[in-house]
């Protein structure tokens, strides 16, 4: 595949496309300069970009679970949700190759030689980030079992896709579309897929896998708060 750096792809687009990538290069540009004025963040950040935010948003996603199925006699719809949110990160992160083969940008690590970069330059495409799509995926799963768990994880997913940029491996475009993109293609998977999937954790109630939907077995009763 090969890759349009931004001389060559801001010839083939209009004009309020080309001074929106001129905006986007701009902030990457002061995001890196800050990064190279904050060293003492970079061991954490560049952590935090690799691995360390997608750790902890799996980790918010699985909480959900865990949570949704302590939930009273609506457990199994809750289940079902944060059963499809999981999927549709995966769903999300097939999209982003198809995307990213589509729009074809070149990371700026490759393009800016100059700049401060904390992780090593992948050669896949720039848009959208794939860790920020994820993470927009995870986010929207998140929210939708439980909306104070799902507000923790975006300020995670939030600070994942300042990392990526301030490691200097995708322009600020990239991680915000990338977790806009994430965020509605795991919604639609939870909303066009809930339905039939709650039936089939209802019948689990009643099987020997009860525990993937009710903890330890146990439906507890009352009303459920968000």
């Amino acid at each position: 595949m090969t890759l349009r750096p931004p001389a060559v792809a801001s010839a083939t687009m209009g004009p309020r496309l080309a001074a929106a990538m001129s905006t986007d290069t701009s902030w990457y540009l002061d995001i890196n300069h800050f990064s190279r004025d904050t060293s003492w963040l970079h061991s954490f950040l560049a952590a935090y970009a690799l691995w360390g935010g997608l750790v902890l948003l799996a980790a918010a996603m699985v909480g959900a679970w865990w949570f949704s199925a302590r939930r009273g006699p609506d457990s199994p719809r809750r289940v079902a949700t944060a059963w499809l949110g999981g999927a549709g990160a995966v769903v999300a992160l097939g999209a982003n190759r198809v995307i990213g083969g589509a729009v074809n940008r070149t990371r700026p690590c490759h393009v800016f030689h100059h700049t401060l970069v904390l992780l090593s330059c992948a050669n896949d495409a720039s848009f959208p980030s794939d860790h920020a799509m994820i993470g927009g995926a995870l986010v929207a799963g998140v929210f939708l079992v439980s909306r104070r768990l799902g507000l923790a994880a975006l300020v995670a997913a939030l600070l994942l896709a300042f990392s990526r940029v301030y490691a200097g491996v995708h322009y600020p475009g990239d991680v915000g579309a990338g977790l806009l993109i994430g965020a509605a293609i795991d919604a639609l998977v939870v909303l066009l897929l809930r339905p039939l999937v709650t039936v089939g954790t209802r019948r689990l109630v009643r099987t020997p896998l009860q525990a993937l939907v009710t903890v330890a077995g146990r439906r507890l009763s009352g009303p459920i708060s968000r």
